[in-house]
């Protein structure tokens, strides 16, 4: 391994973490960033044995305090001893030691408790044109956040920038929250904020040129990749690949990419590197909203009061394909045939694209008429179906979080899902169904009918840890990191105008596009 002089480490103990901190000194102030770590990862085929954990990294750099920016990691491949080594260590191992444990998935939270705290408080802006629309699960998500940053002193103001300038329902009269028209908020000759942040999966409708003119750096939020994988759900092969190339570009463009989960987070790592202009910051969401609420006692559906005093089980969400609810229309025939006497209800969105609605019933023959097909319901009646179904059925197949089994046990109700990719994640030690086969998802719902309070406790403290106090401070370390003096987007040139754009993908889309039409010509 090479000696590089120019940066060198010194190790110490925390005894109030029962770790390590590493102390890296660098001879001018900036960060380690997420597009250097993508750089090291060539050289992180190895790894060193074991290590102490690793309580954080700090960089020292002169005229400036020191920035932890790694916090909480366990790294269980790389070899840094336990006690300060006699010299300095050469900078290439803390660089091969951040590529590894991005390699391996060891960061669990970057920046999670970064030092120091912005010197004034911070003037967000918030995307919110797609906040103004119908509630969703995901909108519920950004609610949920906005109120906790509102509630923290090291934020000034949230303003919630659309065409129209309004704020949703569920923040109106909110202290520090407001609504802005975009013309409003890039009418004066410098940007009036200082973090433009679109806190949910980048679209179409991502405008760069907007961001800039409002504040001096952009966050977004990656939820999943299900659009991104699946063909499905666009209207045809051009528009998929559009979608793909311009998600490709929004997130790299963006100076900090925030991710719902560890398993979202590494995919963007994976699928995009050396392109990230900034890093990775896994923030998950918090369960707490879902505590202590109440179900009222009669819904408002004529349907659904038909179910008052009888059992039914429970398919909650939209008809995407992934969801799989046709799956769980198959489960329910299965324990009808057996005996079961209930109801099925599904719920949620119908879309236009990759929806299973128009198959999910083939088969049910004469079970026909105990399924109910609703559409998105309010928040008192969807509280009321969770509050009374047997079995909350999830028999999802790929997710960025996964809040619906949190929902469920909320008020008191089991969930039936398969733990696969980010459900491992959030929900490690709840029994769960082995596989997506009709006959042993089913027993694994009856075995939740006959003794549902397991599951449920599982669930629960499964959550425990998951608050929006936390989320909210996860993200102001980001915030602030972005904030810091040594930030990539401070070494810009201060413009109003977005980072230069390389022709190289729009060539692409376009040679695409082309023979996306030569071939429809010549196609028999």
């Amino acid at each position: 391994m090479s000696r590089d002089s120019r940066h060198a480490v010194r190790v110490e103990r925390r005894s109030a973490l029962g770790g390590a901190d590493i102390w890296l000194a660098v001879p001018e102030h900036r960060p380690i960033v997420g597009g250097e770590v993508q750089d090291w990862l060539a050289t992180a085929e190895e790894a060193f044995g074991a290590s102490p954990e690793l309580a954080s990294i700090v960089v020292d750099a002169p005229g400036a305090p020191p920035v932890r920016i790694f916090n909480g990691l366990t790294a269980e491949l790389i070899g840094l001893p336990a006690e300060p080594p006699p010299q300095p260590l050469p900078y290439t191992v803390v660089e091969q030691w951040l590529a590894a444990a991005r390699l391996k998935g060891l960061v669990q939270a970057n920046w999670a408790e970064l030092q120091p705290l912005a010197p004034t408080a911070i003037r967000l802006g918030i995307d919110a044109a797609w906040l103004l629309g119908g509630e969703s699960g995901a909108q519920v998500y950004v609610f949920e956040l906005i109120a906790a940053l509102a509630r923290r002193p090291e934020i000034a103001r949230i303003v919630l920038l659309s065409d129209a300038g309004g704020v949703p329902t569920s923040l109106s009269g909110m202290a520090k929250v407001e609504g802005m028209t975009w013309r409003e908020a890039s009418a004066g000759p410098a940007p009036m904020l200082d973090i433009m942040h679109r806190p949910y999966q980048p679209g179409v409708d991502v405008d760069y040129g907007r961001y800039y003119r409002v504040a001096p750096c952009v966050a977004v939020t990656v939820l999943d990749f299900i659009a991104y994988d699946n063909r499905s759900y666009h209207v045809s092969d051009l528009a998929w690949r559009d979608y793909q190339h311009a998600f490709d570009d929004q997130v790299c463009r963006a100076d900090a990419v925030f991710a719902i989960s560890q398993h979202v987070g590494s995919r963007v790592v994976s699928q995009l590197p050396h392109q990230l202009s900034g890093p990775v910051l896994v923030v998950p969401p918090g369960t707490d909203h879902l505590r202590d609420r109440q179900a009222p006692d009669a819904p408002s559906l004529p349907e659904l009061q038909a179910l008052e005093g009888r059992p039914f089980l429970l398919a909650l969400g939209n008809d995407f394909e992934h969801k799989n609810r046709d799956f769980a229309v198959k489960v329910f025939i299965d324990l009808c045939e057996r005996g079961y006497g209930g109801t099925l209800v599904l719920a949620g969105f119908h879309v236009d694209a990759g929806s299973s609605f128009d198959h999910e019933l083939n088969g049910t023959g004469q079970h026909h008429h105990r399924i109910i097909r609703l559409g998105p319901l309010d928040p008192a009646d969807k509280l009321w179906v969770l509050s009374r179904a047997g079995v909350v059925l999830y028999p999802t197949s790929v997710e960025g979080f996964g809040l619906v089994p949190f929902e469920a046990a909320a008020m008191g109700r089991p969930a039936a899902f398969v733990r696969f990719g980010v459900l491992r994640e959030t929900l490690p030690e709840v029994d769960a169904c082995r596989g997506w086969q009709v006959s042993a998802f089913a027993d694994h719902v009856r075995n939740l009918l006959a003794a549902p309070d397991t599951n449920v406790s599982q669930i629960r403290a499964a959550g425990a840890g998951l608050t929006w106090e936390r989320t909210a401070g996860l993200t102001l370390a980001g915030y602030q990191a972005l904030l810091s003096p040594a930030s990539p987007w401070r070494t810009r040139a201060r413009s109003t105008q977005p980072p230069a754009q390389s022709p190289t993908g729009s060539w692409r889309r376009g040679v695409e596009r082309l023979a996306s039409a030569i071939g429809r010509r010549i196609q028999p």
